[in-house]
């Protein structure tokens, strides 16, 4: 379900629904049909349930078009020809009107299904296609596969009379329009599991819900209904006007395939497509059974034999009624900019782009056109593109992209809500969750946060800009930089309506002294893909300040187009494979890099420092080295840089929040380095091919252990100045919408948040999957020289987090501040834990080395104790507590099980 719940006490509830937000609604082929279940005619009328054909469609207006429809008071009626029984067609479920909650917004797609009307008896069964087999028609195979795989019945729907001259048979929709066929009960169920107030949650009300409206066109059939849902208890949904009887608008798309499938396009593991994918039991002999198909556009050209040709249709997107004025310019050249790649690849003007148009029966749900709207609702932000695709032959036939109306807010940093740093590194990590618990990929595959997560992105541009003169303090960002950020906000959305996946390793392929090259980049992008999540590029020389955003598409993108458009040899799919594979095997090129979201997570997901989303250039460690930099030089002043006079301070909070976060995130990027490896998706034969890993070099990783050391565990990384402490305010409305509670604390808890980004490193670094990893790197190491180890990477934390404690012996130990003592207790009972309850996946050598490390650490803070150091109160019941605690744990009678902890299965 593409729905997403944004609320500021559930942050993860609220980003399940970004992801199902970038997705491509792929629809499978469908197994052969069992026996036919085409309407025969009657032959006992005297015994028939139904009334005539004519009785029951007396006084109601007719539609014509894919299918007959009679509309009579609460009824739509539809006749079903023979030849529309047991025949695919493709149903798009989406929301017209939301209630600006949990992520129930209007517009927002639903799901997409592959249906068929089949008759059993008296009733009419609408079937939801089994998705995932096919076989060669009329072929033993093709009856295997549907005798083993059957299909979902919806609804049954009763026959409410039948034609007799034309076998017509006559069915009322209705009682499937007005139905929870969207699941939302089960959804609101979910979310009310997250509430206070225990008790079943709102629950689909038949009676207060009916059918709107239904249009029949040559080749789809529109219908809209109002749902309600009921409840006894509320939610917490502001934009509710009485939280009992919850209010959702539902459109249905039934669209006629098209008559004759676009020729298929195989996919390649190379090129960063989303596909069609299916198991063909014909392929028996075959290295698998599946078949991929890339998700793409039918763009064919003019003139077949020209080099470059205009399309005979080109790729439409309407620009809807409810985008703001001032931002259609930069929506509109988001759009046309991936014109450039298409004529590379010869097609010229695939895409064009026209305002929507004033016609009554114009609707954005209508699934005939591609449109891109704006969406508003109470508390999240977000873009999303999805479309429908033919599982046929991979042929995209609709698209969608919603951005929410809060997104220019939010990238300004006037819009945004967390109750906490934890929501803050929820976040981050949502994406790698949701992969992890989705092997099949089939729900989160495509889920895409980029809107959410840019927004980030403008404190820290506001705050930099206002540094170097370029607006007042405390001014609004300049409209040209918000249209920036939108223009490749917008082609990161059409990217993907175009078929294509995340590329996180486009900013790879910049190199760091082109980043801030405005000749370079207004040709190359910022990065090699606009389908990375990039941040803005902001230089730390103020002088050598570039673009901030990509001004257009990149060369990774340009090639990704080229492999799905151009003209390829051949007259089947498979006489084309020589020349897609000759297109595909340029990915050694430097301007080819790509990595996905399977690459580009943390931990057991973080192997390549260069496939990482929000980072930049091919030098990551060094980019975020700068970043940290160019933070921590506006934290003093950062009063005067977002607070205008005569404003209140909420806004430096705010502020103060989202730069605490980009340090933290820039020292979690280089994370990665530790055991890392750079990877490709080299094929063996390719022009200049690669191994699949290459390992980052020890000194890399010992670079960016030292950094992480410094700039994220350091001993004065939180310290600021008391006055800009004391400023810190938060919010003083209470109303619907606000709440002066929502972070538990009116002072800002810098404890809470120095813990949680600190702690988050530590626990990164010392995870079971990272430290295997690092015993795993060592086998591939020629040298010792050329490993970081398990007691290389504790030995230096220990130092860096302990260093008060003289744990080197070259320092006189000395006292700690609170905040130090924190990340001090945190390390401690890693450590501890490593040692006497080992998480699962621990390796032996890493639970032996910790027990040294605390062996030694005891004995610092033995030493650290004397008289001599003066050492306060704080600090010196600190350095006796650990040291207890340590002894307790080193002298427990724990027997420890020969051999490694299991890893989890």
């Amino acid at each position: 379900m593409r729905l997403a719940t944004r609320s500021r006490t559930s942050l993860l509830v609220s980003l399940l629904v970004v992801a199902v937000a970038c997705t491509i609604r792929v629809i499978q082929p469908a197994p052969l049909a069992g026996p036919a279940g085409a309407p025969k005619p009657d032959s006992a009328k005297k015994d028939l349930p139904w009334k005539p054909f004519a009785e029951v469609t007396k006084d109601a207006r007719v539609q014509t078009g894919l299918f007959t429809a009679y509309l009579k008071r609460e009824n739509a009626y539809v006749a079903l020809k023979p030849e529309q029984f047991d025949h695919d067609y493709l149903m798009v479920t989406e929301l017209s009107q939301g209630i600006g909650e949990l992520g129930i917004d209007g517009g927002s797609d639903v799901r997409s299904d592959l249906i068929r009307f089949h008759r059993s008896g008296d009733h009419v069964e609408l079937w939801v296609v089994n998705p995932y087999a096919t076989a060669t028609p009329n072929t033993p195979m093709a009856r295997t596969v549907a005798y083993s795989f059957g299909h979902s019945v919806a609804q049954s729907l009763a026959i409410a009379s039948i034609r007799d001259t034309t076998n017509e048979v006559l069915v009322d929709l209705v009682p499937f329009l007005v139905s929870d066929w969207v699941d939302l009960g089960a959804y609101f169920q979910f979310f009310s599991q997250a509430t206070p107030v225990q008790g079943p949650g709102p629950m689909f009300d038949k009676e207060r819900s009916s059918f709107q409206s239904l249009h029949v066109f040559p080749t789809n059939t529109e219908a809209e209904a109002r749902l309600t849902f009921r409840t006894s208890r509320s939610l917490g949904m502001d934009m509710v006007p009485d939280y009992r009887w919850i209010p959702v608008g539902v459109h249905y798309s039934i669209l006629e395939l098209p008559a004759t499938p676009m020729r298929p396009r195989y996919a390649d593991d190379r090129v960063g497509y989303f596909v069609s994918a299916m198991k063909d039991f014909s392929r028996d002999t075959a290295e698998t059974f599946f078949v991929r198909y890339v998700n793409r556009w039918r763009l064919e050209k003019k003139d077949p034999g020209a080099g470059v040709s205009d399309p005979v249709k080109p790729v439409t997107y309407y620009l809807d009624r409810t985008i703001p004025l001032e931002w259609r310019p930069y929506v509109r050249d988001g759009i046309l900019e991936w014109n450039r790649a298409f004529e590379a690849a010869g097609i010229r003007n695939a895409i064009q782009v026209l305002d929507a148009p004033e016609d009554t029966l114009w609707s954005a749900e209508d699934a005939r056109y591609s449109t891109v709207r704006w969406m508003a609702n109470n508390a999240f932000t977000y873009a999303i593109g999805p479309s429908d695709v033919d599982p046929r032959s991979g042929e995209i036939l609709n698209a969608d992209i919603l951005v929410a109306a809060s997104w220019i807010q939010a990238w300004q940093g006037e819009y945004r809500d967390y109750a906490g740093p934890q929501a803050m590194i929820r976040e981050v990590f949502i994406e790698d969750s949701l992969l992890r618990a989705d092997p099949s990929g089939r729900r989160f595959q495509r889920l895409c946060s980029y809107g959410t997560s840019m927004a980030h992105e403008g404190t820290l541009l506001r705050a930099t800009l206002a540094a170097s003169g370029a607006i007042a303090p405390g001014a609004p960002v300049p409209r040209e930089y918000i249209g920036q950020a939108l223009k490749e906000l917008v082609m990161h959305e059409v990217g993907h309506t175009l078929g294509l996946r995340h590329n996180f390793r486009g900013t790879a392929a910049i190199p760091k002294e082109k980043l801030f090259d405005r000749a370079y980049t207004a040709t190359h992008g910022t990065s090699a893909s606009v389908m990375d999540y990039n941040p803005p590029a902001i230089a730390l020389d103020r002088s050598r300040q570039g673009d901030y955003y990509s001004r257009t598409i990149g060369t990774y993108d340009r090639w990704a187009i080229k492999y799905g458009y151009a003209t390829v040899a051949g007259e089947t799919p498979d006489a084309e494979r020589a020349g897609l594979r000759s297109i595909a095997a340029e990915a050694s090129d430097p301007d080819h890099v790509y990595g996905t979201d399977e690459d580009a997570g943390f931990a057991a997901y973080g192997l390549d420092p260069t496939v990482t989303r929000y980072d930049q250039t091919s030098d990551p460690l060094a980019w975020a080295k700068d970043r940290a930099t160019i933070v921590n030089r506006l934290f003093d002043s950062l009063e005067t840089r977002l607070v205008a006079a005569g404003d209140g301070y909420p806004k430096l909070r705010r502020g103060f929040r989202d730069l605490l976060f980009e340090r933290w995130y820039a020292t979690l990027v280089t994370t990665k380095y530790l055991a890392g490896a750079y990877t490709s998706r080299d094929h063996r034969g390719d022009p200049n091919s690669r191994p699949p890993f290459v390992a980052v070099s020890a000194a890399r990783q010992r670079e960016a252990l030292a950094f992480i050391a410094d700039a994220g565990l350091g001993e004065n990384v939180y310290r600021f100045q008391p006055e800009l402490l004391n400023k810190l305010a938060p919010e003083r409305w209470w109303h619907w919408g606000e709440n002066p509670f929502s972070e538990g604390r009116i002072d800002f808890p810098l404890h809470d948040w120095a813990l949680a980004f600190q702690g988050t490193l530590v626990r990164l670094l010392t995870d079971p999957e990272v430290l295997s990893r690092v015993r795993d790197a060592e086998l591939r190491a020629e040298t010792r020289n050329q490993m970081v180890t398990i007691p290389d990477i504790l030995t230096t934390l220990t130092a860096s987090i302990w260093a008060e404690a003289g744990v080197q012996g070259s320092q006189r130990a000395r006292n700690t501040t609170s905040i130090r003592r924190d990340l001090q207790r945190l390390y401690l009972a890693r450590l501890l834990r490593m040692v006497v309850t080992p998480e699962l996946g621990t390796p032996e050598d890493a639970r032996t080395v910790a027990r040294a490390t605390l062996a030694s650490l005891s004995g610092a803070l033995g030493r650290a104790l004397a008289p001599a150091n003066e050492l306060d109160g704080y600090t010196q019941a600190h350095y006796a507590d650990s040291r207890q605690r340590i002894e307790q744990a080193l002298n427990a009678q724990v027997v420890q099980p020969l051999g490694p902890t299991p890893a989890p299965r």
